[in-house]
């Protein structure tokens, strides 16, 4: 599908995005993000958004240390993306932005049920939906919730922000000679092992016909360059 042809997408936002280096949140990239977002829906494309919690604490950091059990881990990690969902969708309504956040939880703070349900009525109203607390079960990564996210929400691709320009067949910081891959298959990603996503994530986006968008968080406005081609970015898609 031609991107001018996108009604809605998903953005998987990780929250180191919200920081500056540090834990917590810093205002100036806040505003990046609100603004990248905003630029999206300018263009006329709805937009469906899963946030991640790093910025405000790893839990799979305690459980690799034997400090707390995995279900433990990811719980908190769950937590985390709520602050994170909260405190997006407070600035997007501040930019009056109409959206609305959903979860899996059961949670206080006006925040929906995540089901097919709500989402329709959601995507029918042209809101733009924060989903956050991942599945609600742990054992579950934000690239797979990102993936469920984008099928309930009808979306017609995911855009994965990170650290590099796209996918490479091996590691960029720390193989010179990688190369990167403007198009692959998600077989090529799961058979050769290339995390940018999880391999949950990759088998749910393959049988879901959901094409991946990969590209580097540090290029200015790069959500809707991503889309338009603008910028250096990987596809994961069908053959």
């Amino acid at each position: 599908m031609l991107a001018m042809n996108f009604r809605r997408v998903l953005i998987k936002i990780s929250g180191e995005l919200f920081s500056s280096g540090n834990n917590g949140f810093h205002n100036d990239r806040l505003n990046d993000v609100c603004n990248n977002i905003i630029n999206v829906i300018s263009s006329g494309i709805d937009v469906s958004l899963v946030v991640g919690g790093g910025n405000i604490i790893r839990g799979r950091e305690f459980q690799d240390g034997g400090i707390i059990k995995r279900e433990t881990a990811d719980s908190i990690g769950m937590l985390a993306t709520v602050i994170n969902g909260i405190m997006l969708r407070e600035m997007l309504l501040a930019r009056n932005v109409d959206c609305a956040i959903a979860s899996a939880l059961d949670l206080p703070f006006d925040i929906k049920k995540l089901n097919p349900f709500v989402v329709d009525r959601l995507v029918n109203e042209h809101k733009t939906i924060i989903i956050v607390g991942g599945l609600g079960l742990p054992y579950f990564s934000t690239d797979t919730i990102s993936v469920v996210g984008a099928s309930l929400s009808h979306c017609d691709a995911i855009l994965k922000a990170t650290n590099t320009d796209g996918v490479y067949d091996m590691d960029p910081n720390k193989y010179d000679d990688a190369q990167h891959l403007d198009w692959l298959t998600y077989d090529f990603a799961i058979e050769h092992n290339l995390q940018v996503m999880d391999e949950t994530a990759f088998l749910l986006a393959r049988n879901l016909k959901k094409p991946i968008y990969v590209f580097s968080a540090f290029e200015k406005n790069c959500f809707i360059r991503a889309i338009n081609g603008e910028i250096r970015r990987s596809i994961v898609s069908e053959k």
